[in-house]
């Protein structure tokens, strides 16, 4: 829809409003192959698009409608008030939509497979991203095609998660941590959906047993002193302080999540520190349902797996400063003697900046 389209969809505007002829299916075809025309709009232009559509569709017929949402499935820039409208009608408006737009979020995904429609719940299980909520939904369905669909996701690179990011585990955990809810949803899904499982358990650091370092966790999150909580999850899984606090502080709370599920903390437990752990969480009975359910539904091989990636996040220890010493000391002439009578096979080995102790990390077999 360019600038040069808007004075021929004026004028259709104008005969849709004229005695006795009722152009607006009309209309919604044209303003539909307009907009797919291009792959790029200003947002002005889709908000426009978006409360004509909304506005035509009601008017017109299935068939229209279908053609509709095949158009605009695909289009980066299709309008969420449109996908939602069409993901809601039959089931063969719904289809492309469901199966292919970018526009609809988790929550939306959900509803749809908890509408009862084995069409709808099929063509969210042939999506390329799922949220998780729609994947626990799915999972849950007794349909042949929905569970066929599901299995022949297993082993398949999901699309936000292709082989250069799941082969840097530092790219993983910088971009989950980076991510909205919705995109950290989506990204926990791939996951559950595209790597094997991890072996049980995360394997203990410095000794300490895991349901000891989930009531230290419990227990700083309770005190609600100023980086208590940070400190403790740092101890605990051997994190930078600053990460730690990233994770700790994060608004959304699912980093936090993540860590309770890869240490078992167990719901209720987790559900406590979530209370005491962020404002935003603890006085939100939404949220912390929300949380709570986010939980359940992670399995613990995918939360170790984000750990794991959240410890490579965590900067390299900055190299001590050699003391000094001077040249006249008392010992100088020996010190400076032995110096220069040493050779290059006689000195110690330069440590690698990658040689980091093995309590910084966790053990791979773990």
């Amino acid at each position: 829809m360019t600038s040069q389209s808007l004075p021929s969809v004026q004028r259709l505007i104008g005969l849709a409003r004229s005695n006795g002829i009722d152009v607006r299916p009309t209309l919604l075809r044209v303003i539909v192959d307009q907009f797919v025309a291009e792959r790029s709009h200003p947002a002005a232009e889709v908000t426009r698009f978006g409360e004509l559509v909304v506005n035509l569709l009601p008017k017109a017929s299935e068939a229209d409608r279908a053609v509709v949402a095949a158009k605009l499935a695909r289009h980066r820039q299709t309008p969420a008030v449109v996908a939602r409208r069409l993901a809601a009608d039959s089931g063969a408006v719904a289809r492309p939509i469901l199966t292919h737009c970018r526009a609809l979020s988790d929550d939306d995904l959900f509803l749809a497979v908890r509408s009862g429609d084995p069409e709808k719940a099929l063509a969210v299980a042939e999506r390329e991203d799922i949220g998780l909520a729609a994947l626990v939904a799915l999972e849950a369905m007794d349909e042949p095609a929905v569970k066929a669909a599901l299995a022949a996701r297993v082993g398949r690179p999901a699309p936000s998660l292709r082989e250069p990011l799941l082969a840097s585990p530092t790219d993983l955990g910088r971009r989950f941590l980076a991510a909205s809810t919705a995109q950290r949803e989506t990204m926990l899904a791939d996951l559950a959906m595209s790597q094997p499982a991890l072996p049980p358990g995360l394997g203990p650091r410095g000794g300490a047993p895991t349901q000891e370092r989930g009531r230290e966790i419990e227990v700083a999150a309770l005190s609600r002193r100023d980086g208590a909580l940070g400190d403790a999850v740092a101890r605990a899984l051997g994190l930078d302080r600053a990460t730690a606090a990233r994770i700790t502080g994060d608004p959304g709370g699912e980093p936090l999540v993540v860590v309770a599920r890869a240490l078992d903390l167990g719901r209720e437990a987790t559900t406590r520190i979530l209370l005491f752990a962020h404002e935003a969480i603890g006085t939100s009975v939404e949220r912390i349902g929300a949380l709570a359910a986010l939980y359940d539904a992670v399995p613990r091989g995918v939360a170790v797996t984000l750990v794991r990636s959240f410890q490579e996040v965590a900067p390299a220890a900055p190299a001590r400063p050699a003391r000094h010493q001077p040249v006249l000391a008392p010992d100088a002439s020996d010190r400076v003697g032995a110096r220069q009578a040493s050779t290059s096979a006689a000195r110690p080995a330069q440590r690698s900046p990658a040689a980091r102790p093995a309590a910084t990390r966790l053990p791979k077999g773990s």
